[in-house]
């Protein structure tokens, strides 16, 4: 095209097309590579974190759940530890010279071996005062509580009240007793492996 052409063109208000110089694409590429490198890094560490965040979520709720479930699970054992104590020190502490051998199934049964053939000695020791003074005994245990809980073994203190008559005391006198007891587990209850007055 001639100049004379270029500017009859212009004079008519004709646009020309002209095409850009094809170096300007192969700079604006490279450009647009680096670009999309770091915006598909910054995804990639953005959904990392993300699911590193999730995953300590759900560590921590694991975490938290199984602690809960351990310390229901200590409560449960805590109660239990609290009523065989106190069903044991109210029987044992409780007699009739009439029946002396009345609570002895639920001592025994609720004791470990060991500990059943120390009561039975000591009510062997016991009889002829109890049977000769015609006593009676009336327990109660209003006061108990776990000392210490350790999986399979606990220690639970107890205040035991007593009312006692015999002939010697007809109207009756009151004893009071703080008394530390010792549990094992033996299956899935409490058994009492020692008893003591303190």
């Amino acid at each position: 095209m001639s100049k004379s052409d270029d500017e009859s063109a212009d004079d008519r208000g004709e646009s020309l097309l002209t095409l850009e110089d094809p170096t300007d694409d192969t700079e604006e590429a490279p450009d647009a590579l680096e670009e999309s490198e770091p915006s598909g890094l910054k995804r990639l560490l953005v959904a990392g974190t993300v699911a590193l965040v999730a995953l300590a979520a759900a560590a921590a709720i694991v975490v938290l759940s199984l602690g809960e479930y351990q310390h229901r699970l200590d409560d449960a054992l805590r109660a239990e530890a609290v009523s065989t104590s106190r069903d044991y020190l109210i029987a044992m502490a409780g007699f009739d010279y009439q029946k002396m051998d009345a609570n002895r199934d639920h001592i025994v049964s609720g004791s470990t071996p060991a500990f059943a053939a120390k009561y039975d000695e000591m009510v062997k020791a016991l009889r002829d005062i109890v049977v000769t003074s015609k006593g009676v005994a009336i327990a109660t245990a209003d006061r108990v509580a776990v000392d210490a809980l350790d999986g399979d073994t606990a220690t639970v203190i107890a205040f035991v009240d007593q009312h006692v008559t015999n002939v010697t005391a007809p109207q009756g006198s009151n004893q009071k007793y703080r008394m530390v007891v010792k549990l094992v587990r033996s299956g899935d209850r409490w058994i009492v492996d020692d008893v003591q007055t303190v």
